[in-house]
């Protein structure tokens, strides 16, 4: 390839600035005599040009005539007709302009002309504040245009467009920001100005907003962001004050400020979203430890439960507890379940070869059992790792039954026809229905950690531990008591014939090599 050239720029045009330019003889000039557009293709001889320039001063280029012989100037009249021509291109050029910043359903001024304001905004003053109101949860909007269609939601952006120019002071720019948000723009104002209009802009869209006669109640949050020099720049801060708005919906009063903690929260969380997939196909972030379950009854090592765990390469140790429900709102989840499920199984695998044979819990999510996938990926690996299905216990949430109980009980039903056992974890957190575990083909029971915590302190807790106890064992579920850290803990729920425990008081969670030998030191538990 040959080498790239540099790109030539008209003469003509930079020369210009707000004055037409006229050259008779460009060979004759010595401003051009030796330019190549001069000297080679197009070989331009004649240049008459009117500057295009916008309102606010800004150059676009020049309507210009050119010829590639000499010419006399052009007259006085044929400037004017040539001025003329010039002044229909900027008309054009600015209506197309305006048109391409205007929302089409709306009317108002749309995100790419609310950008070039707080551009400009920026550039012009360090005190500006963008207040961001989004109207509607995005699920709300999807059940909103299924049920009554994508027309109907339209003519309601219409309505509450209504509704919010009938609160602002007039002259206010109002502009469509998204699909459910709108903004308005303050300069050289105080914090009090903007929280008041904020509070008004909610008082504004409290009652429901009337739409081909049905009334639509809002979910209204409004986020409100300083334009100021290390807060917010040119490309980062719609995200930021949509961060805001998100972070006041949690809120009682529904508007809320930036907050820098929060935006780092967020990178975090995208960071470690992104991350798994990485992890997943690497071999040296996520590992197993396993955290051992003893007996009530005589004390002997009834299984482990597997703990997923991840060191990120920049990020360092991250617990499940913060990764895990991120990896639960995508697909994510899935990949997980089946990284856990195979390496679990390699370990039960590894440690029978070794003569210790462990029965080894795992934790699965709600779209695991919602899906055949998950049951014949198991069944295969457990066929590939010749690993027996009584040694595999599957751990899964309250929540799961909630969700589609009929399906997830099929596939507990087969889980149970090949030989795996199946428990609930973190029993009491959720919804604690017990028509479910009616339902529902389990064997085993875990009560929450929050119950244990409760047991000294509070009696409603340990009221509530007891009954659960006695009533899951009139249902026929084993139950285990997770968390337990005190011996007086431990004692109590003895006590109520809690049929085993796992916690800091018996052992931490470990890497399976450590585990192997914290057993050769404890011979008694795994005798028969």
């Amino acid at each position: 390839m040959g080498r790239l050239k540099r790109p030539v720029i008209n003469p003509f045009v930079r020369m210009q600035c707000c004055m037409p330019l006229q050259v008779a003889d460009a060979l004759k000039d010595p401003r051009f005599e030796n330019n190549p557009l001069v000297t080679g293709d197009p070989r331009i001889r004649f240049y008459a040009g009117m500057p295009l320039i916008t309102e606010d001063g800004t150059g676009l280029g020049s309507l210009c005539v050119i010829d590639t012989k000499p010419r006399p100037e052009l007259s006085a009249s044929q400037l004017s007709i040539l001025k003329h021509l010039a002044d229909l291109v900027m008309a054009r050029i600015m209506s197309l302009r305006e048109r391409s910043f205007i929302d089409a359903t709306t009317g108002l001024l749309n995100s790419e002309r609310l950008a070039n304001d707080v551009f400009l905004m920026q550039e012009r003053t360090d005190y500006a504040n963008v207040i961001l109101v989004d109207v509607f949860v995005l699920s709300y909007v999807k059940d909103v245009v299924k049920a009554l269609g994508f027309s109907f939601f339209n003519q309601l952006m219409v309505e509450t467009t209504r509704r919010l120019q009938g609160f602002l002071p007039s002259g206010t720019h109002l502009y469509k920001a998204s699909q459910t948000r709108f903004a308005v723009m303050i300069e050289d104002a105080d914090g009090d100005l903007c929280e008041s209009l904020s509070t008004g802009l909610l008082e504004a869209l409290r009652d429901p907003i009337l739409c081909d006669g049905i009334p639509i109640q809002t979910q209204a949050a409004v986020g409100l962001l300083p334009l100021h020099p290390g807060v917010a720049d040119h490309s980062n801060w719609l995200r930021l004050a949509i961060s805001a708005s998100d972070y006041a919906r949690s809120l009682s009063d529904n508007w809320a400020w930036f907050r820098l903690e929060l935006d780092r929260a967020h990178q975090r969380s995208f960071a470690l979203l992104g991350g798994i997939a990485s992890a997943l196909a690497a071999d040296d972030q996520f590992r197993l430890e396993y955290q051992p379950k003893l007996s009530m009854v005589d004390g002997r090592l009834t299984g482990v439960e597997a703990l997923l765990r991840w060191t990120h390469p920049e990020l360092g140790r991250v617990g499940p507890a913060e990764f895990i429900p991120l990896a639960e709102k995508t697909a994510l989840v899935h990949s997980l379940s089946l990284w856990v499920m195979e390496e679990a199984l390699r370990q039960i695998s590894d440690w029978r070869s070794q003569g210790l044979e462990l029965t080894v819990s795992i934790n699965i999510s709600a779209g695991d059992l919602e899906s055949p996938v998950f049951v014949e990926r198991l069944q295969q690996a457990m066929q590939r790792l010749d690993v027996a299905p009584q040694w595999l216990e599957l751990e899964f949430t309250e929540s799961v039954l909630i969700r589609n109980p009929g399906v997830v009980n099929k596939q507990l039903m087969r889980l149970r026809d090949i030989g795996v056992k199946v428990a609930i974890d973190d029993f009491g957190t959720g919804y604690s229905n017990w028509s479910y575990l009616r339902q529902i083909d389990a064997s085993g029971l875990k009560l929450d950690k929050s119950f244990v915590d409760g047991l000294q302190a509070n009696t409603a807790d340990r009221h509530m531990a007891q009954t659960i106890i006695e009533l899951a064992h009139k249902l026929g579920f084993r139950v285990i008591a997770e968390g337990v850290e005190t011996q007086e803990d431990y004692d109590l729920l003895a006590s109520w014939g809690c049929d085993e425990v796992q916690g800091y008081l018996i052992a931490k969670p470990m890497p399976p090599e450590s585990l192997f030998n914290w057993l050769a030191q404890r011979p008694e538990l795994t005798a028969n």
